[in-house]
C-alpha cells in the first residue's frame, strides 16, 4: 500500500515551508503525485442599513490580502518539489460563496493523504483560514497535522497508534498503513479505561496487533493509566516512546456550523508536538 495523491493545504506564508516540507517528504516516500493548494477567503457580506442603497455590500479586502501571499507560498512550494523523485502541482482557488474549508474538502476527497497545519490559536484569522480540524472531521480521508513548533520531519520512523477500538480509532489505524509499513517501531497504545478513557471500550491492543502483523507490521501492545486526561496521556506516552508521529481518532461531531470535539481531540488538537494523524 502507498499514498499516491497527496494533498496539502497552504494558507500561511510563515508556516508554508515547514508544512510544504513534511507533505514534499512523505511525497518523494512513497512517489506521490503531490497537490500544493491555496484557498483565498470568500468576501464578506454586511449589511449597509442605508436608504436607496442594496440591502448589504460584498467587500473583498481582506480576500485581495490573502492573494497577495500567493506567489511567495506558490515558489517555496515549488523550490521544495524541484528535483524530487515525485510529481507536482500547484493551484489556487477562491472560496466565492462556499467556505475554505468545503473547497479543501472537496479537493481533499480526490486524495489519500491531507497534509495541514495545526491551528495557530494565537493568530487573529485562524479560525477561518486553518481548517485542518474540520477536515478531520468531514473529509472522509486521513488528515496529518503538521506542529507549529517541535517535530515535522522524519515523519513515520517510530509511531504511537492510540487505540480504544472504537470506529474512529480503527480507521486511523488502518488509514496510517502505509506509514506503520515503513516504521522502525510501531506501539499499539491502549489507555486504560477505568483511569479515564472517554467510553473507550475492552479491545485490548493485541487484537490490533495481530491484524496489522497480517500487513508485514511489527508492533508492540502497551498500555497506560490516566489521570482523567486522556489527551494528555496520549501525548505525554507519544513523547516518552520518542515517537514522531500519533496515530488517533478524531472523536467529535458537528452542531449546526459549530465543530464539537471530545475533550481528548480538543487537547491533541491544542497541544500537539509532533505530527498527528487523524481520522474521523
Amino acid at each position: 500500500m502507498a499514498y499516491k495523491t497527496i494533498l496539502v493545504h497552504c494558507n500561511d506564508k510563515k508556516r508554508v515551508g515547514r508544512i510544504v516540507g513534511a507533505a514534499v517528504e512523505l511525497a518523494e516516500r512513497f512517489q506521490a503525485h503531490l497537490v500544493g493548494l491555496s484557498v483565498s477567503p470568500p468576501a464578506l457580506v454586511v449589511p449597509t442599513g442605508v436608504p436607496g442603497t442594496p440591502d448589504t455590500m460584498m467587500i473583498d479586502e481582506r480576500a485581495q490580502v490573502y492573494r497577495r501571499d500567493n506567489p511567495a507560498m506558490s515558489a517555496v512550494f515549488q523550490a521544495a518539489a524541484d528535483g524530487k523523485k515525485l510529481t507536482a502541482e500547484w493551484r489556487e482557488e477562491d472560496a466565492g460563496t462556499s467556505t475554505i474549508a468545503n473547497v479543501v474538502i472537496r479537493y481533499a476527497r480526490a486524495a489519500d493523504l491531507v497534509v495541514t497545519a495545526q491551528r495557530d490559536w494565537q493568530w487573529s484569522v485562524s479560525a477561518e483560514l486553518d481548517v485542518g480540524d474540520r477536515l478531520a472531521m468531514a473529509a472522509g480521508r486521513p488528515v496529518l497535522m503538521v506542529p507549529n513548533e517541535g517535530l515535522h520531519s522524519g515523519i513515520g520512523s517510530r509511531v504511537v497508534v492510540a487505540w480504544n477500538g472504537r470506529r474512529e480509532a480503527t480507521r486511523a489505524a488502518f488509514d496510517a498503513l502505509p506509514l506503520l509499513q515503513q516504521a522502525k517501531e510501531v506501539k499499539v497504545l491502549w489507555i486504560d479505561p477505568a483511569s479515564g478513557d472517554e467510553d473507550g471500550g475492552t479491545f485490548a491492543a493485541t487484537d490490533l496487533c495481530a491484524a496489522l502483523a497480517r500487513h508485514g507490521i511489527t508492533c508492540e501492545a502497551v498500555a497506560a493509566a490516566s489521570d482523567g486526561n486522556v489527551g494528555a496521556t496520549l501525548l505525554s506516552q507519544a513523547i516518552a516512546h520518542r515517537a514522531d508521529l500519533l496515530v488517533t481518532g478524531c472523536y467529535g461531531h458537528s452542531r449546526l456550523s459549530e465543530l464539537v470535539f471530545g475533550g481528548a481531540t480538543r487537547y491533541i488538537l491544542k497541544h500537539m508536538a509532533i505530527p498527528v494523524l487523524m481520522s474521523h
